[in-house]
């Protein structure tokens, strides 16, 4: 404040010296020029101290700024102007961004729920379809499991129904060996008992007999052995 008082005091001194004649100023001495620049800082100094004192006077008696009366319509007015203002930006600056960016979070988060109820909705239809398989696989295998018990009752069966018929082919190859060996040993005895028979009866009983009567007296024998035979072979 004293600097702007000092230099507005210079320009009031160069302006009124220049608006003087020149031959009105008198002659002055370079002493004199600073005693008068000193004397009108020195007043310069003595109106700056009086409005300095002036001014601390007021603010004592007036107290805080906030607090004076004088200065209530301009806070009000400023007042006005900073809250319409902050009311501007953020209605049309602030409260947009915002707005935008809950909307895209919400879509963020909507397109999230949405891949997730599709990526569940998967997992359950490839859980159903894998029940469905594995239900398809266990039918199938009792299937092949009651397909291949059959088939292996039928392959008993048939080999069973083989080997009776081998067996009973053997035993009737048996049998008609041993039939053919019978009538093969009857005919060797018969063929030595008609050999034997004439020379034992003549030897023992002094008897000769014909080849008839040998003959007949054979087959009276072997009657009775063949018909015992027969009877134990039929029971």
């Amino acid at each position: 404040m004293r600097l702007l008082a000092f230099f507005l005091t210079l320009f009031l001194l160069a302006g009124a010296a220049q608006a003087a004649p020149a031959t009105a100023l008198p002659a002055k001495t370079e002493s004199s020029i600073h005693g008068d620049v000193m004397t009108a800082v020195g007043e310069t100094n003595a109106i700056t101290d009086a409005l300095h004192e002036e001014s601390g006077e007021h603010h004592e008696a007036a107290g805080p700024p906030q607090f004076a009366v004088h200065t209530f319509p301009s806070q009000l007015f400023w007042l006005v102007i900073s809250f319409g203002a902050l009311h501007l930006i953020l209605t049309f600056a602030a409260l947009p961004r915002i707005e935008q960016g809950i909307s895209a979070r919400a879509a963020h988060i909507h397109h999230l729920l949405n891949d997730a109820r599709r990526l569940r909705d998967e997992a359950e239809s490839h859980k159903n379809d894998m029940n469905q398989a594995s239900d398809a696989a266990h039918h199938k295998a009792h299937e092949m499991l009651n397909k291949a018990a059959v088939e292996a009752q039928d392959v008993a069966n048939r080999r069973n129904h083989e080997l009776e018929a081998i067996l009973q082919t053997k035993i009737k190859a048996s049998e008609d060996r041993i039939a053919t060996a019978r009538a093969n040993a009857v005919q060797s005895v018969r063929e030595a008992s008609q050999i034997l028979l004439p020379v034992v009866l003549q030897k023992m009983a002094d008897m000769k007999l014909s080849d008839k009567e040998i003959s007949n007296l054979v087959n009276d024998i072997e009657t009775p052995r063949s018909n015992g035979n027969f009877s134990r072979g039929a029971a």
